[in-house]
């Protein structure tokens, strides 16, 4: 069974071009039908067998524990050939993230901004690092600076089911407040180009197919 909707190479191809300019694409449409309903329900499975103590906006490398659908999809030849034209011909999947943000943050539940509408400063991932102050936010001691943020205009999208987006990793970004689904469920996969790991000497597992 494959994941990907047959409209999703056309939609890569078509909007790559913006990727270097904005720092993201949005992919409409990214799964099927089937490939969405499948991974709803391995999402919910590991969601359900989440240990109480373990955050479930930080469900990190469940791929390495048997969850082999994860690689499934994070191998689908159409989506790693979209990933080569942001990273280059040889790319590793870095990490695996199942981001689950309750209620009061999607892949393919995001319907209205308020669901939890992603927030993006377009171009600015051009500027690497950028001003930032120290926060009290539970998961983050840095943030950008207010004074930054209101210079810049910012852009909210949403993602209707089965639809994906791309961000650059110096792209400043956010996810407002879920204020309507029991869950946000997001599936996040880190891809990076193989020769920045190379220089770092970073030990690689590879799979060769066949």
């Amino acid at each position: 069974m494959t994941l990907l909707c047959d409209g999703f190479p056309a939609a890569a191809e078509a909007t790559a071009p913006s990727y270097s300019s904005n720092g993201y694409v949005l992919w409409r449409p990214f799964l099927s039908s089937n490939g969405l309903a499948f991974l709803r329900h391995q999402v919910d499975r590991v969601l359900a067998r989440t240990h109480a103590s373990v955050s479930t906006e930080w469900i990190m490398n469940v791929h390495l524990l048997g969850e082999s659908w994860l690689l499934d999809l994070a191998m689908e030849k159409h989506l790693l050939d979209a990933v080569q034209r942001f990273c280059g011909p040889d790319i590793t999947l870095l990490q695996t993230h199942l981001f689950c943000k309750p209620q009061g943050i999607t892949l393919d539940d995001l319907v209205a901004p308020f669901s939890g509408a992603l927030v993006v400063l377009p171009g600015q991932h051009q500027l690497t690092l950028l001003p930032s102050e120290a926060s009290d936010h539970i998961q983050f001691d840095r943030v950008l600076s207010s004074a930054f943020v209101d210079q810049h205009k910012s852009f909210r999208y949403g993602l209707h089911a089965g639809e994906a987006a791309v961000h650059h990793q110096w792209l400043p970004h956010a996810s407002e407040g879920n204020t309507t689904l029991p869950y946000r469920r997001v599936i996040v996969l880190r891809y990076i180009a193989t020769s920045v790991l190379e220089t770092e000497a970073v030990a690689l597992w590879r799979v060769c197919p066949g």
